[in-house]
């Protein structure tokens, strides 16, 4: 006997109290014969509820109430689908209505499985609670005039002017000087002598409206050319007009 036991539990490898109630059972078995849940065979989940009750019963297991009751149910019912049809007591439960229960019960484990898996998932986490910012307290002068929006207004002009950079014309005299080069004053003598064979280096500076440095570059790259013979450059008296001539080689 306890060989026959040993096969019908290995047969339907279930534990009754992995079950919470018979619906749940029934859900198993239904899944097991791999059924559509709207298509069930009640005959064929019947024959198998009642073995697993029995074998339960042989194994001294406690079986509850109403896995005992749900066991008649499906013999009813089973009963019923073998005998001509009769007027059906409205008080009875129908093959109709409990495969609607099973498919309610399956539908509710199924979002149970879901909800419980979140809980698993979420309940490890921690949340840091949004800290409370308590700002000291502020008292309003109760006196307000129209004055002082036109002092405010005030303040903040003298607070920009304060800002201002007193150096900032200065900043494009800089920048000029940086592009003054002996090279390009270079360049303008040489136009100039293209032009003409012979200028006044003054007239140059007057007609091309050089600045002092501008003047002062020029004169060096002047003396420069000087110096390698490039150019010609005569002074009759001091501080006089200076001629610039090319150099005869």
């Amino acid at each position: 006997m306890n060989n026959i036991l040993t096969l019908e539990t290995n047969k339907y490898e279930i534990r009754l109290d992995n079950f919470e109630g018979p619906l749940d059972l029934l859900c198993h078995l239904v899944d097991k014969n791999k059924m559509d849940i709207h298509e069930v065979n009640i005959s064929k989940i019947t024959d198998q509820y009642i073995e697993y009750i029995k074998a339960m019963q042989e194994l001294n297991l406690d079986v509850t109430s109403e896995f005992v009751l749900m066991a008649s149910t499906l013999l009813y019912i089973k009963s019923k689908s073998l005998l001509p049809k009769q007027v059906e007591d409205e008080s009875e439960l129908t093959e109709e209505e409990l495969i609607n229960r099973i498919i309610e019960y399956k539908k509710y484990k199924e979002i149970s499985k879901k909800l419980k898996e979140k809980f698993e998932v979420y309940s490890k986490r921690f949340y840091k609670l949004p800290e409370k910012v308590e700002l000291p307290k502020r008292k309003l002068e109760a006196n307000y005039s129209s004055s002082l929006l036109e002092e405010a207004y005030k303040k903040l002009l003298e607070k920009n002017k304060a800002k201002i950079n007193v150096n900032a014309d200065n900043i494009e005299k800089i920048a000029i000087a940086e592009t003054v080069t002996v090279t390009s004053k270079v360049k303008d003598i040489f136009k100039e002598l293209i032009k003409k064979p012979k200028f006044i280096f003054n007239k140059l500076c007057k007609t091309k409206k050089y600045t002092k440095l501008e003047t002062v570059t020029a004169f060096t790259g002047l003396l420069e050319l000087t110096r390698r013979n490039k150019i010609k450059a005569s002074q009759e008296k001091i501080f006089g007009d200076i001629t610039v001539e090319r150099a005869r080689n």
